[in-house]
């Protein structure tokens, strides 16, 4: 009788433990992940929505609020991009995907009616090493695409003096590279996606 008993103390019961453990985590995770689902959606489309106002070079306030006010005041999607109209003109909106040093970098690049000139560039998602090549998220980097034309030539942070020159980002030197290398395709794919060409 003590060795069934045994059995069950030492393994039969530790498994039930297990068993009831897991599903109550299980059930508060999901329960967590359903009831905050709709303001991480929210907050995902805030944050592309304030890509997008910042790629076009527009003013706004940076608050959920501000946000949704500019994008709707002066931001008309299309089929694949965005416009912005104002005294600037037309700006063009593109969002265009490459690979980085660690996954997939996504942006928004704001062209004017030439679609050539850059008016603004905004990171959505990147997974860059912290610190080093997620420094391409910083305003220094990306406000220095603004009013230029791809391609680019990265040469050394602080150095950068004429006009396809931007700088790159030290101690993360193939980001850089595969950053460049999103933005040489932006005039192609501006073409494809704008005028289908």
């Amino acid at each position: 009788m003590s060795v069934q008993r045994s059995f069950y103390k030492d393994r039969i019961y530790p498994l039930i433990f297990m068993l009831i453990t897991t599903v109550v985590c299980i059930l508060l995770t999901s329960g967590l992940h359903l009831y905050t689902l709709d303001r991480a959606q929210a907050n995902e489309l805030s944050f592309t929505r304030r890509a997008i106002l910042e790629a076009a070079d527009l003013p706004f306030t940076n608050t959920t609020e501000g946000i949704e006010r500019a994008y709707h005041e002066q931001i008309t999607e299309m089929d694949g991009y965005y416009t912005a109209s104002g005294s600037f003109g037309t700006r063009y909106i593109i969002p265009l995907e490459g690979p980085g040093l660690w996954g997939t970098i996504s942006i928004m690049v704001g062209l004017g009616e030439d679609l050539q000139t850059f008016s603004g560039v905004a990171i959505v998602s990147q997974n860059e090493t912290p610190g080093l090549g997620a420094r391409i998220e910083e305003k220094w980097f990306t406000a220095q695409f603004k009013g230029k034309r791809a391609p680019f030539i990265m040469v050394e942070e602080g150095t950068a003096s004429a006009s396809q020159e931007v700088d790159a980002i030290t101690g993360a030197t193939r980001t850089s590279e595969y950053f460049k290398n999103l933005t040489a395709r932006v005039p192609a794919e501006a073409q494809r996606i704008i005028r289908g060409e």
